[in-house]
């Protein structure tokens, strides 16, 4: 992209000369509104602080954008670095322009937190970018503007700011000018972060190009001449001319293939522009026809990159035996491929379609499911911010600026497309969310292999499913997807959420309980919410759950409003005794010591253990007080359907329990576990199994073994000391090479 040095008195005429579609009577308003907001401020450098502007401006022209955009680009720090405020620009400029340059505003503050460490401040600031660029597209293009021209004079900052600013660029600016097909920016920012960040690696390749550039010109041109008679000789007038490799190009690919940088400077390439996308293949084929071609080629116009290029892509061998790389695109295309959703917005956004090419309402549909798409990635991201801070947040915006596509299929042939390194999970979410969730195995080209194993392209992919939802936190791991990761997130954020308020419901009628406390109409509890200042009572028994608030503010609340009403507590709130609470306290005047069980209870009781859940000592623990039949042992987390309705229908029935490990550990005690093994079905995995088992000197006292769909289910019931016992043993299960899932049950 041209650099020019702009001042006061020479920037009309460079902008005249690279757009003609420009109020320039309103630009020369926001030109002196610009100076004299900024006037008496200065760059690292020295210069006018309006010099900054100034450029933003132009780079906006260059890219032929519209009046509003420029002026924008020209106010794009007013509202950060003057007094001005929001209004103050609405005012003068409009609300269009306004939203633009709010669009680009840091942050000034956080709501929450006085002190925002670097790194929360920079996830705010992207956030807040993001939502802009979803309102309003042009947001991103005087983004990645402003930050070019604070690239281009980089030099003039101290040395830390200069690695911390190109490191930020390169991890997030220039994937955002590739995201948004923005290549002109792309490699001015790619080769300005190299300069920064590698330095002796950047001087190489530049003392590099200075020596061979007559060279290669030359050759160069040899090669398009005959390439060229050849295709008018096929009747079709093209563009052909040497394509120049950026120098980060040329550092990544050195870094990648591991080769002298003249082996792959010495690697030509030439770009062919036509008209139509039929003569796009005609090429190819004239191509392949007179030149060996390496390999297969890369067919980007049936298949578009993410960020909507299009081009076609062959490496053929020239009569000198060497490497030449070819570009085949229409100039539509082309357009694309250089300026990205700038050209976009020129012939589609908002209102008009100006491009002599784009002038039916098919293309305009096209055109407008390309530009949504572009915007598709920044919602989901947004979305899945359901929890995780700002480091996450950062490194999940890292992942998604990266698309590089592999695509993969269903046994039935269908084709997905999946970021490269995805998982077998991630296309399991690819499918349905259900399906990811519930996801327990996978086969890759009829092989099994663990979830967390990177598809390639072309990979046949078959996924296992359990009945139900079984995810693991551990898939955030490698879930590469934004869409696997918020659906992960979201169901253990779901999951917690109902947990908390289970417990919290619990902890909070156990209480009122047991402090005489009874509520008898909404209005009762509408009025303490009130005084507690929570808006439900689902997120008072979250808030209890989790433990955000005690109970003890909540009985201070009580208190409080007693008080209030003169010694009258709410209407609706008794604090006489009734017989369930004074048997309750009954209940718990003594603690009785029966069967490694300590009780809140009375003597000669039969205790007993679920069958549903088995629970073994350390296990925490729960009482269910049944009629004639003494107290049932749960475990805390019992998935049992019936249990967990009486927790809910039947509270005050159950009571405080826990193991009396003096007594258990006097014993030695065995207790009954029964586990399930989801896994392979090899024969040589039950040979692991009995060698666990053999390891703890365990005999076991059942094993079944079921198949389905050549996945193999294991039912082992046997006796251990305790659950820490059991959980090593689990452990080790999960570990074995083709085991899926690891499970306590109950009866089977």
């Amino acid at each position: 992209m041209k650099y020019i040095t702009l001042n006061k008195l020479n920037f009309f005429e460079e902008i005249q000369k690279v757009t003609d579609n420009i109020d320039l009577q309103f630009l020369q308003v926001a030109f002196d509104f610009t100076i004299s907001a900024h006037e008496g401020q200065f760059r690292k450098s020295g210069e006018p602080y309006y010099i900054h502007p100034l450029n933003i401006a132009y780079i906006l022209a260059f890219m032929k954008m519209d009046t509003s955009t420029i002026i924008a680009g020209l106010l794009h720090d007013v509202l950060e670095d003057t007094d001005y405020k929001y209004s103050d620009l609405e005012e003068r400029f409009g609300k269009e322009i306004t939203s633009l340059v709010d669009g680009v505003t840091k942050l000034q503050f956080y709501d929450y937190k006085k002190s925002p460490t670097r790194e929360e401040l920079q996830a705010e600031n992207f956030r807040k970018m993001l939502i802009s660029i979803t309102k309003d597209i042009r947001v991103i293009l005087i983004k990645l503007a402003d930050r070019l021209h604070n690239m281009r004079t980089l030099e003039y900052m101290p040395k830390e700011s200069q690695i911390r600013i190109a490191q930020e660029t390169i991890d997030i600016y220039a994937p955002m000018a590739n995201r948004f097909g923005v290549a002109k920016i792309k490699w001015e920012l790619e080769d300005l972060c190299l300069k920064y960040l590698h330095n002796e690696e950047y001087k190489k390749i530049i003392k590099m190009i200075n020596q061979k550039r007559d060279e290669r010109e030359h050759y160069i041109q040899q090669l398009i001449i005959p390439i060229k008679r050849l295709l008018l000789e096929m009747g079709i007038q093209a563009e052909v001319y040497g394509r120049s490799k950026h120098f980060y190009s040329i550092f990544r690919k050195k870094k990648i293939r591991k080769v002298p940088y003249e082996d792959i400077y010495d690697f030509a390439a030439i770009r062919i522009i036509v008209d139509s996308v039929e003569q796009c293949y005609s090429v190819l084929g004239v191509i392949h026809t007179n030149y060996e071609p390496i390999g297969r080629f890369r067919d980007y116009v049936a298949r578009p990159k993410p960020n909507n290029y299009q081009s076609l892509h062959t490496i053929v061998i020239t009569e000198e035996n060497r490497k030449l790389e070819v570009q085949i695109r229409t100039k539509k295309m082309h357009l694309q491929a250089e300026e990205g959703i700038a050209a976009h917005w020129r012939y589609k956004e908002l209102k008009k379609y100006t491009d002599k090419e784009i002038h039916n309402e098919g293309q305009k549909a096209t055109g407008q499911k390309q530009f949504e798409s572009q915007l598709a990635w920044i919602r989901n991201l947004l979305n899945q911010q359901v929890e995780g801070d700002s480091a996450d947040f950062i490194e999940q915006l890292k992942l998604d600026l990266y698309p590089e596509i592999i695509v993969v299929m269903s046994p039935k042939g269908d084709l997905f497309e999946l970021p490269k390194n995805s998982t077998p999970v991630d296309f399991a979410f690819c499918i349905h969310s259900d399906i990811g969730l519930s996801c327990i195995g996978a086969k890759i080209n009829g092989k099994h292999v663990p979830l967390k194993t990177s598809l390639q392209s072309g990979d046949v992919v078959n996924v296992y499913t359990a009945s139900k939802p079984m995810p693991s936190r551990d898939w955030l791991n490698f879930l590469k997807t934004s869409r696997a990761r918020q659906k992960v997130r979201s169901y253990f954020h779901a999951k917690e959420m109902e947990d908390a308020i289970f417990l919290g419901k619990e902890i909070f009628e156990k209480k009122c309980r047991k402090k005489h406390y009874r509520f008898k109409t909404e209005a009762s509890i509408v009025e303490l919410l009130k005084k507690i200042k929570i808006h439900d009572i689902k997120h008072l028994y979250e808030k209890l759950g989790n433990g955000e608030i005690l109970f003890e503010q909540i009985a201070n609340a009580i208190e409080e409003i007693k008080e209030a009403k003169l010694n009258k507590i709410l209407p609706n709130i008794d604090l006489e005794n009734d017989s369930i609470n004074n048997e309750q306290e009954d209940l718990a005047s003594i603690r009785k010591i029966a069967q490694g069980i300590k009780i809140e209870g009375v003597d000669n009781l039969m205790i007993r253990y679920a069958k549903c859940c088995n629970p073994v000592p350390f296990d925490k623990i729960l009482g269910y007080t049944t009629r004639g039949k003494g107290i049932t042992i749960h475990r805390e987390n019992c998935q049992d359907n019936g249990f967990r309705r009486l927790l809910i229908e039947e509270h005050e029935r159950i009571i405080s329990v826990e193991w009396d490990h003096s007594i258990y550990k006097e014993r030695k005690k065995q207790y009954l576990s029964k586990l399930r093994i989801i896994c392979e079905n090899k024969n040589s995995l039950f040979s692991e199994f009995l060698t666990i088992f053999s390891f703890f000197n365990i005999k076991l006292q059942t094993a079944k073994m079921d198949i389905e769909n050549e996945i193999a289910k294991y039912f082992f019931e046997f006796r251990v000391i305790d659950s820490d016992e059991l959980n090593k043993i689990i452990k080790l299960f999960s570990d074995v090479n083709g085991v899926f899932d690891v499970e306590r049950v109950g009866k089977k």
